[in-house]
């Protein structure tokens, strides 16, 4: 007789925690901690080099080019793009699956432990750059502080997104799963984020940027509407929804087959 499978909670959570060992015992965590602390450094040494710099610029750009340019795309990739595909490669997801645990808890549980890093490295690092930045200025530290959470929480809700994202190209092609998502985040949020007129609107990154109060950039950002900031809030979780529901989907519908000898 077979074991009974365990509440959908209770198997997400044990999933949850197995996977979360495998990123804290493998590389690519640390390599999404050394890019964070990399920009870290490039951003202090900026606002450091000249004794007139205004730290609120400094931690704009910041934001801007280091945290919603690049880290919350690489980040969220390192963590969460590898987690269906890699069981497949290494022929582990057949004894996975095999467990007594559904295909919805194996696919919410590694979305949820890969987006926990990810959020946990960028929330991190957002914090300390704020207070390194502000190290010197203590009233502009405080005065500031309500611009950092929310540029905080969009970066927040975009790695949540580009997790699901990942997630579901890395169960759709599992063999590709790299490439087929590092193709959708460059095509899709950022090259669509940088195009003139309403055609930006296709970007969730841009949404991000204008909940987080960022200026415009791209091309001709004179052409591109302005947009309330509830906006980007019932755009983003919807679509982030609409990702991780299919990744279930074909998490469960998928015969995974192994293609190496």
């Amino acid at each position: 007789m077979s074991p009974p499978v365990p509440p959908l909670g209770a198997a997400t959570a044990a999933v949850f925690r197995l996977q979360w060992k495998r990123l804290v015992r493998g590389k690519k965590l640390r390599l999404g901690g050394v890019a964070v602390g990399l920009v870290l450094i490039a951003v202090v040494a900026a606002r450091y080099a000249q004794a007139d710099s205004d730290p609120a610029e400094v931690m704009l750009a910041g934001l801007k080019l280091g945290f919603f340019t690049m880290l919350v795309f690489l980040v969220p990739f390192l963590t969460t793009s590898g987690a269906i595909a890699e069981e497949v490669e290494s022929r582990t997801f057949a004894y996975l699956s095999s467990r007594p645990v559904t295909r919805l808890a194996i696919t919410l549980g590694k979305y949820a432990a890969g987006t926990a890093a990810a959020v946990a490295l960028l929330g991190g690092g957002i914090a300390i750059m704020h207070v390194a930045v502000f190290l010197t200025e203590p009233g502009p530290m405080i005065d500031e502080l309500p611009a950092t959470l929310r540029s905080g929480g969009s970066l927040l809700l975009l790695a949540m997104l580009y997790g699901a994202i990942c997630t579901f190209w890395g169960a759709v092609a599992t063999e590709a799963a790299g490439i087929v998502s590092t193709l959708y985040l460059a095509i899709v949020e950022f090259a669509f984020g940088m195009l003139p007129g309403v055609f930006r609107f296709v970007s969730m990154n841009y949404m991000a940027q204008q909940l987080a109060g960022l200026p415009k950039a791209g091309l001709r950002p004179d052409l591109v509407p302005d947009i309330e900031p509830w906006i980007p809030i019932v755009t983003i979780i919807p679509v982030t929804l609409v990702f991780l529901a299919l990744s279930a989907v074909v998490v469960g519908a998928s015969e995974y087959r192994f293609g190496k000898a």
